[in-house]
């Protein structure tokens, strides 16, 4: 192998190391070794640069903001009340099967954010451990992102770099031939499984009932509010909470006498149902405290709870809630954090904010309409007003992405010319603004997919794939078709393990594509087990940010994940090896 082999080699494993950590994102590891290998030379401008005039990138720019349109229109909350709002037993396979499908053409994430409220309600009126239902509803929204082309971003890379290879790319419903399969087989253990293997936590609020010091939040005496002067005694009428101490001048001391005087500025510590709060605030004057004890807040029309779940891209993530400036950020306050299914009893303000905490926020009533799409956290469910209501109007998204979809099915329009046709309807009929425009499309996602193509320049220019190749096909077992399918899906489901799917699919694909050009595999064979492999990450709470909403969620940890996510990978990688070779 050539000097320039090598260094490609030493930048991708720095690659890979440096998108396994916490500390640098995947996009920004991906597009500083593009960098490095320009600059040492490996890589012309014209190849590093190659992926940013892809017409691949330009499609799935545009598929997002489609996509995102349907995802902020009331008609997808309306759908979540529809399968969970009422009856019986219908989280089985009656309710995961519908989550799938609706995950082929919305991401993961979202189907995972806009169900999580309907499903932890379905499981208190059912009594239902909330830790038996989420990682069903996680792993079933993930399996659904494999039954078309637009399903999850991972599709979406190893489609774009199949265009670059020359290829026409994937059809839209190509992928279903082994992803419905994976679908089914995934599903029936999910719904099977579920209620053996999944610890049996009740979910956070719900727990409040069997243990009513769950939860702490903290409230100060407004200087002229109804309570300064009065007698702790007055409080005893608490209904599902308890006042746990009293902070006053800095110094926080233990029950008080009932006899004790409140006094203006007070910091009132209660245990028990936070979901009280703003019921208590309102007949006692009370304000809730900003950041545990350093100032109070409150709005004109009062304030509203809601329960989010950090993202791992929130800059408030590696610092104290005191140093990010919560309430400035985002005008709201953290009244309590969950960690795993435990409540973090220190101060508000002085715990250090980790990817999937589940922060109790108080906040006015345009917080969700600011923050609910937001990428700094994914919102779990509100103790306040959300409308459901939908209008016609509102089924505008929908029938236009099934228009698109249609168009493209039957070979009425090619792909580019679908959606970009269904993205000018959406803004002439006024259901997106171009502020909607640029907010929707994802662009870590597309310098990630053209960063992508130029690595995947890197290991062809340089040799590397080359040597890859040769050693692979002169092994002395004589590999076959079927063994370099799953020795492709192997590795791809190792890396989606550490790093995000999209980035597993990126690394992998160059090499496969290689793989399958030379050993006697069909290229879309290849494209479609990277894709495949890029979707089984079941095993860590990390390794995708589905898993992250449904750990904090659901109160999971890592052994958990492995006891229940192992036997549905191996499931799905069996399932795959068994039918590429066949279908390809």
């Amino acid at each position: 192998m050539t000097i320039a082999g090598w260094l490609t080699l030493a930048v991708l494993a720095v690659v890979v190391i440096a998108s396994a950590s916490d500390r640098v994102d995947p996009t920004f590891a991906l597009g500083g070794g593009v960098g490095i290998l320009l600059l040492a030379g490996v890589l012309s401008p014209e190849r590093a640069l190659a992926g940013f005039a892809n017409p691949a990138v330009l499609i799935i720019g545009l598929l997002f903001i489609l996509v995102g349109a349907l995802e902020r229109s009331p008609w997808l909350r309306w759908f979540s009340g529809l399968l969970f709002g009422d009856g019986g037993e219908r989280l089985g396979l009656r309710g995961l099967a519908p989550v799938a499908l609706l995950s082929a053409f919305l991401s993961n994430a979202t189907v995972i954010a806009v169900l999580m409220p309907a499903v932890r309600s379905w499981g208190r009126r059912h009594r239902r451990g909330i830790s038996t239902l989420m990682m069903p509803l996680g792993f079933a929204a993930t399996l659904g992102g494999l039954l078309t082309l637009i399903g999850t971003a991972s599709n979406l890379v190893v489609n774009g770099l199949l265009i670059q290879h020359g290829d026409a790319g994937l059809g839209l419903f190509e992928i279903a031939a082994v992803g419905l399969p994976v679908v089914v087989v995934g599903v029936l253990y999910l719904a099977v499984a579920g209620p053996h293997l999944l610890p049996d936590h009740q979910d956070p609020l719900g727990e409040l009932d069997a243990n009513p010091r769950e939860y702490l939040g903290w409230l100060r005496v407004a200087p002229n509010g109804p309570l300064a002067g009065q007698t702790i005694g007055s409080l005893r009428h608490l209904k599902d909470l308890y006042l746990a101490g009293v902070e006053r001048d800095g110094r926080l001391h233990g029950p008080a006498e009932p006899t004790e005087l409140l006094m203006g500025g007070d910091v009132l510590a209660f245990v028990g149902r936070v979901d009280r709060i703003a019921e208590l605030a309102a007949e006692a004057g009370l304000q809730p405290v900003d950041e545990g004890g350093d100032g109070a807040w409150g709005t004109a029309d009062g304030f509203h709870l809601a329960e989010v779940v950090v993202s791992p891209s929130s800059p408030v993530v590696g610092r104290n809630i005191r140093e990010t400036g919560f309430r400035g950020r985002y005008d709201a306050v953290v009244l309590a954090v969950h960690r795993h299914g435990e409540h973090l009893r220190q101060k508000i303000g002085d715990i250090v904010v980790r990817p999937g905490d589940t922060l109790l926020v108080a906040a006015g009533s345009s917080f969700l309409e600011r923050w609910r799409y937001a990428r700094d956290f994914y919102l779990v469910s509100t103790l306040g007003r959300v409308p459901t209501a939908v209008t016609r109007w509102d089924w505008l998204e929908p029938a236009v992405l099934a228009a698109v979809v249609g168009a493209v099915a039957l070979g009425l329009l090619p792909l580019l010319a679908a959606v970009v046709l269904g993205v000018l309807l959406l803004v002439a009929l006024g259901r997106l603004r171009p502020a909607d425009v640029w907010a929707a499309v994802h662009w870590p996602t597309l310098v990630m997919i053209a960063a992508s193509i130029g690595m995947g320049h890197a290991l062809a220019d340089s040799g590397l794939a080359a040597t890859v190749v040769r050693v692979l096909l002169h092994s002395p077992s004589h590999l076959g078709s079927a063994v370099l399918i799953t020795a492709v899906l192997l590795v791809t489901a190792l890396l989606t393990e550490v790093l995000d799917n999209p980035a597993a699919a990126a690394l992998v694909f160059p090499v496969a594509a290689t793989v399958a050009t030379h050993g006697g595999v069909s290229l879309h064979g290849a494209a479609v087990a990277v894709a495949v492999g890029a979707s089984t990450s079941f095993l860590t709470p990390f390794g995708y940010h589905g898993n992250v909403m449904i750990s904090g969620a659901g109160g999971y940890r890592v052994r958990d994940f492995v006891r229940f996510g192992l036997p549905l990978k191996l499931l799905v990688l069996a399932t795959a090896a068994l039918l590429i070779p066949l279908i390809w």
